[in-house]
């Protein structure tokens, strides 16, 4: 259902909604309120109502409890779209909300609007007999900070100093800081990789089989509409040919007829005969023909041949109806049992459906991290590791030079900063463009 909207229509509320929210200048100005104040960019609010899978609510206790919701948040004269499901266990009420009001342009004051709603929750499980623990929980350390908040500066710092002096009194244990080696980082992070690359793996495979099942499941509810199907034109065909007999008398019948009709056309005497035997079949009404309407017909031929084709046509039609009532009756009772045997069919589906679907989580969940690092240290062992190469010796010819740094360190009376200082020097010779003024 729709509130405070122009529409009924689920598909075109939102048209209005949107217009409300694009036209919030001209609101505010026709309204004569302030248009300073940021613009409300996301002017919809949408929550659910659910109830426990127990519970079976009907709509007019779903309404009376969607707007008294709404009347908690301050919503009741905003434009709103409410709809129900029951595609789930448990019954549950979707409600769309323009934050913008339709009439003033102003956006609804909503600071925390989920603290509201539980609080209105609350209220409403009392009031019904129902207990969620974890909600009067829950808004009971909500109240309680409320009111811790509310005190007095004074208390606050008393309640302050008592729970620092607390704390001084526990004993001081110390944390030491534990910081992964780079290896193990890297190893871990080999792994992870490793259990997300399975379980992608899996999941391609889980997909397939889901789409196999759906495949096989429709493939099971087309089958079950051709049966029915074929029951229908089964029972068409032979209420056919039941009738078939009477149709082919009837015809005959009425040839017979109007050929008796085409003879005695120019003989008087001969339609009166007819008429009068046949004045209770010729009447309009239930009463048979008075003598004036015998004579209207039996004056003239072509009046009696039309006043003939006309019953003609009439018991045909007659017998048309009989034949559709009787075919409707057996085809609507085929339509009844298709009906019990797809309920049963899909229900069935559904709840195959959602086994399989438990048991691919189960085996996700199956892939975990031990089972990825078993997986690549077996790939690892049987992978055959290439042979460690040994690394080339450098070797310097006999003649070449001593290098500074051993001249510096033979010569006891150069300075170690002054030794540093010539290495630095080569090393620039070495490493042109690279020195940044920090290696020294």
């Amino acid at each position: 259902m729709t509130r405070n909207l122009s529409t009924r229509d689920p598909e075109w509320a939102w048209h209005e909604m949107y217009e409300t929210a694009a036209a919030q200048a001209q609101l505010k100005a026709a309204a004569g309120k302030d248009a300073r104040g940021r613009k409300n960019r996301r002017p919809v609010l949408h929550y659910t109502l659910s109830w426990a899978a127990s519970e079976k609510p009907n709509p007019e206790h779903m309404q009376q409890t969607t707007l008294a919701s709404l009347k908690a948040l301050g919503l009741q004269e905003h434009e709103s779209l409410i709809a129900a499901h029951t595609d789930k266990q448990h019954i549950h009420v979707h409600v769309v909300v323009n934050t913008v009001h339709p009439r003033t342009g102003l956006t609804a004051v909503l600071k925390h609007p989920w603290l509201k709603l539980s609080a209105w929750a609350e209220a409403y499980e009392k009031e019904h007999g129902i207990h969620c623990e974890e909600r009067i929980k829950n808004n009971e350390e909500r109240r309680r900070l409320a009111a811790e908040r509310a005190q007095e500066p004074s208390a606050l710092l008393m309640a302050q100093s008592n729970h620092e002096n607390a704390l001084r009194r526990r004993p001081y244990v110390p944390v030491k800081h534990k910081p992964m080696h780079r290896k193990q980082w890297f190893d871990r992070k080999e792994i992870v990789d490793r259990m997300k690359a399975m379980r992608t793996g899996l999941d391609e495979e889980l997909k397939m089989t889901r789409q196999a099942t759906w495949d096989r499941q429709s493939r099971e509810r087309d089958e079950l509409d051709a049966r029915s199907e074929a029951a229908i034109d089964h029972v068409r065909a032979h209420m056919k040919e039941e009738y078939r007999p009477q149709w082919r008398d009837l015809y005959r019948a009425q040839k017979k007829e109007d050929r008796h009709i085409g003879h005695i056309a120019g003989h008087v005497l001969e339609r009166a005969a007819f008429v009068y035997a046949n004045r209770d079949r010729l009447s309009r009404k239930a009463a048979p023909l008075t003598v004036r309407q015998m004579l209207w017909l039996i004056r003239s031929g072509d009046r009696l041949a039309k006043r003939v084709a006309q019953i003609h046509e009439q018991e045909r039609r007659t017998l048309a109806r009989r034949q559709k009532a009787e075919t409707k009756a057996l085809t609507d009772r085929i339509w009844e049992i298709h009906r019990d045997r797809f309920s049963a069919l899909r229900e069935r589906q559904a709840v195959e459906r959602q086994a399989e679907r438990e048991q691919q989580a189960e085996q996700r969940k199956g892939i975990s991290f031990a089972l990825a690092k078993a997986a690549l240290i077996i790939e690892q062992e049987s992978t055959p590791q290439p042979a460690p190469q040994p690394r080339p010796i450098k070797r310097e010819p006999k003649d070449a030079p001593l290098p500074q740094k051993f001249k510096d360190a033979a010569n006891p009376s150069v300075s170690r900063a002054e030794r540093i200082k010539r290495e630095m020097e080569e090393w620039r010779k070495r490493n042109e463009g690279k020195d940044y003024g920090r290696e020294l």
